[in-house]
């Protein structure tokens, strides 16, 4: 990445598909798939937190669930409030689609859907939800000052007010702690942030004591930004003290 980095030179990537369903659903599915130049992750629920970090971690485009009920796209949303959501599903009853959209899906595709009207649809959303992100994140770069920050060697650029990182000219989402946590790591960059200060500044004056919070997020961190997260480049541990982000970073005004 360069100074004259723009959020429109990232390179194209197959859309990344969240499969959800179970095994049977996702054997019935991947063939369906084939041919469309999809890269396809099956997750079979979201019954855990470690289901629901992982979620969280991946970068994908869209969900295929093969889910039948108003609840679960509703915890589909809670982990996700933006990508797009499609159902895929072999009830045509009027009322429960519209059930389904008003929970929060974004489209909702039958059993007898044609293969290659199902892959227009996908690539479709994903179309529309990269467009949409790629806008966003360029209008933070000129929201104002400390919307951008870039690190020293111009490898990691955090886009504040849309909450997303590009790290080797690729687009990341962040959650709103992340993007807090690493926001207070490249502000200090080069400085040892303590557990306390990061909590502090993170999460509130009432946290003093939950370290693990901390240790969590900067493992999500680490996935989305360094080339091997065991030993990271970035965010470096500092044992018994605290963390610090080990370049100086610039803030990008407009």
């Amino acid at each position: 990445m360069n100074a004259q980095y723009s959020v429109e030179t990232v390179q194209p990537h197959p859309p990344h598909i969240l499969l959800l369903g179970t095994q049977e659903e996702a054997r019935m599915l991947r063939p369906r798939l084939r041919g469309g130049h999809f890269r396809v992750t099956h997750l079979m629920h979201l019954g855990s937190s470690t289901s629901t970090m992982t979620v969280r971690v991946m970068q994908h485009d869209v969900w295929l669930a093969c889910c039948t009920c108003p609840r679960d796209v509703q915890q589909i949303r809670q982990v996700t409030p933006h990508t797009p959501l499609v159902i895929y599903s072999e009830t045509t009853e009027e009322a429960h689609i519209v059930r389904m959209l008003d929970a929060g899906a974004d489209d909702y595709v039958f059993f007898s859907c044609g293969k290659q009207e199902l892959h227009a649809r996908l690539h479709g959303h994903a179309r529309r939800y990269r467009a949409s992100l790629a806008s966003s994140c360029d209008a933070s770069r000129r929201a104002g000052p400390c919307s951008v920050l870039e690190s020293e060697d111009q490898q990691i650029r955090l886009l504040c007010t849309e909450r997303c990182v590009v790290v080797h000219e690729q687009v990341l989402r962040l959650t709103p702690i992340e993007c807090t946590l690493l926001l207070t790591l490249m502000r200090d960059g080069g400085k040892v942030l303590s557990h306390q200060s990061l909590l502090h500044a993170v999460w509130g004056q009432g946290y003093h004591e939950e370290v693990d919070y901390i240790r969590v997020y900067l493992h999500t961190l680490r996935l989305k930004l360094e080339d091997d997260p065991r030993c990271p480049t970035y965010l470096e541990t500092i044992t018994g003290v605290g963390y610090r982000f080990r370049q100086l970073c610039t803030s990008m005004s407009p």
